[in-house]
């Protein structure tokens, strides 16, 4: 029965093609990923690719920066997303060393290449747009509705190493006291460096060491506090305004409630000290000056707003450890009832804790973007608060931004509009002869149309914000808004007595409004999809907030080529 099979001889010699081109098939994806990049290498983006790199002690030449960018562009559309790993692909797969042109760049300098790359000051920004520019001219991104969301993406940390403000100082004094035990004379580690000066302790001598890391998460509660007092004084300057000026207000907000209170005792008590002042002049002038006022320690009104932020610092702290406001970065939570407590991770400090849906927490990033009505990715960044309602304004400005890309692609004179039209166009019949194609393309291409925003963007601030595109923010969840719409619809333009929200809630219920919030969903988690389980990025290979915005922009970028290839 042995003749069945084919014999397996593994000694067997291989004549395999002699040039690398003859491996792949010459519809293979890898091909457009060479073609895209070296259309887009001119001689300034080699150079800002190129970055600090200097030839080597030994006199070794550096790698090609568009070689390494095809090589990481490619890698991540495989879902390769570790160095490592890539670096074994380019020994053994042949599209890999096609894309590496055969080189092999050792893991370490991949490393080095992506976060020059994708940090502040590389030009992975850049890059993703040109690639979007490329896709946009090759027929993608029909801008009739731009959707928007946030994903949450982990960071290269555990939450494990979260520490709240008390336990940070704890672990500086702990490190410092370690550094300073290590710089005693005859400790192990010291001595004299080649310069002739005196070392420093392994504490010190690191700038990305973990001391470092732990100043800056101290530096990171520092800010938070000035930030969350400064809003805090200004909502109750805001509150006292609108009281004197005799407005209708209602007893001041508790998260201000104390400095409503300090600065009301402020203002009275440099009234009285105003009316002491005049008293003692008018007595200097010899005039007639009156009775002469009490001393401020002694005036009731003084007292009385004494007493007031007196009891409002006693209720300030019967709530001790206060937590973050919601939204804000790095808050845990300490038990069901209890208030949560302000944390920063040792690893990255610029991270936060995400809730992720089902529930529970991680330590991530949220990564906010924009997506055409075919899936085309417009842009995005990632941020460490959890909250979408403060980045939509933000997140705007990007989508406009890419659709003006978008835009400028498909007016270019050498557009090929018929095809693109015919490929984009959802009308029943794109050629039947009383369509104008044309028209029906620029319509769907000149200019970007309606924002739409899911409801956790949805407050007054974004309701009421002026900007560039029509904005269509949903005010409740997706059964409650259909319910609405099929059991009382709506026509027409909102009442002109409407609230911001009733205006809103009754474009959502006409039949336009509907349509538009429906390609919500597919077309930006469509994209969410395509970057965490095709790409595979579900956790940051890089730390830092402008290594975690570019690292996303490259995946970004990424599904933009895939989608590129699957057109017709």
């Amino acid at each position: 029965m042995a003749h069945r099979y084919l014999p397996v001889d593994r000694d067997q010699p291989a004549f395999l093609p002699l040039n690398m081109y003859d491996w792949v098939p010459k519809d293979h994806v890898v091909w457009l990923v060479i073609d895209t990049v070296e259309l887009l290498g001119t001689p300034e983006l080699t150079v800002r690719l190129a970055g600090g790199t200097r030839k080597s002690a030994r006199g070794r030449r550096a790698y090609h920066p568009v070689m390494l960018l095809t090589l990481l562009a490619y890698a991540y559309c495989c879902g390769v997303l570790s160095t490592r790993a890539i670096e074994d692909r380019c020994r053994v797969d042949a599209t890999f060393r096609l894309a590496c042109a055969g080189l092999v760049p050792d893991h370490s300098t991949i490393s080095r290449f992506r976060q020059r790359a994708c940090g502040d000051g590389g030009p992975m920004e850049d890059v993703f747009y040109a690639v979007l520019r490329v896709c946009a001219a090759a027929g993608l991104g029909r801008l009739s509705v731009l959707a928007v969301d946030g994903v949450k993406i982990g960071a290269n940390a555990s939450k494990e190493a979260n520490r709240t403000e008390a336990g940070l100082r704890k672990l500086a004094a702990a490190i410092m006291a370690g550094a300073g035990a290590a710089d005693e004379p005859g400790a192990a580690g010291t001595g004299e460096d080649l310069l002739g000066g005196e070392a420093l302790p392994p504490g010190w001598a690191d700038p990305r060491s973990r001391l470092a890391r732990v100043r800056a998460c101290l530096a990171g509660f520092a800010a938070q506090r000035d930030a969350a007092g400064a809003r805090r004084r200004a909502q109750a300057q805001a509150w006292l305004d609108a009281q004197a000026a005799g407005e209708r207000v209602t007893r001041p907000p508790a998260a201000v409630a104390v400095e409503a209170a300090r600065i009301a005792l402020e203002a009275e008590v440099a009234r009285h000290q105003a009316l002491v002042d005049g008293w003692d002049r008018k007595r200097a002038a010899g005039g007639r000056a009156g009775k002469k006022p009490v001393p401020v320690e002694a005036s009731r009104r003084v007292a009385r707003q004494r007493e007031r932020l007196a009891r409002a610092e006693a209720a300030a702290q019967q709530d001790e450890q206060p937590g973050a406001a919601a939204g804000e970065p790095g808050t845990a939570t300490t038990g069901r009832k209890k208030k949560s407590k302000p944390v920063r991770n040792v690893t990255d400090p610029d991270s936060a804790l995400m809730p992720v849906r089902g529930g529970g927490v991680k330590q991530g990033y949220n990564c906010q973007d924009a997506a055409a009505d075919d899936r085309l990715l417009l842009g995005g960044f990632a941020s460490s608060n959890a909250a979408d309602t403060v980045h939509a304004a933000r997140l705007e400005t990007v989508a406009v931004k890419g659709a003006q890309i978008v835009a400028a692609a498909h007016a270019d004179p050498g557009h090929d509009v018929a095809a693109c039209h015919a490929r984009m166009c959802t009308a029943e019949d794109p050629g039947d002869p009383g369509h104008d194609a044309a028209a029906c393309h620029a319509q769907m291409t000149a200019a970007p149309g309606v924002i739409v925003f899911d409801a956790g963007y949805c407050s007054e601030a974004n309701l009421t914000a002026s900007g560039e595109a029509d904005r269509l923010i949903a005010t409740g969840n997706r059964r409650t808004m259909g319910k609405a719409a099929a059991d009382n619809p709506a026509a027409g333009p909102p009442p002109e007595d409407a609230t911001a929200t009733e205006a809103m809630d009754h474009r959502l219920r006409t039949p336009e409004g509907r349509a538009a919030y429906k390609r919500r969903a597919p077309d930006i988690e469509g994209v969410h999809a395509s970057i965490e389980d095709l790409i595979g990025l579900r956790r940051f290979s890089m730390r830092g907030l402008a290594l975690a915005t570019g690292e996303f922009l490259l995946a970004g970028l990424c599904h933009n080529l895939l989608l590129l290839s699957r057109l017709p």
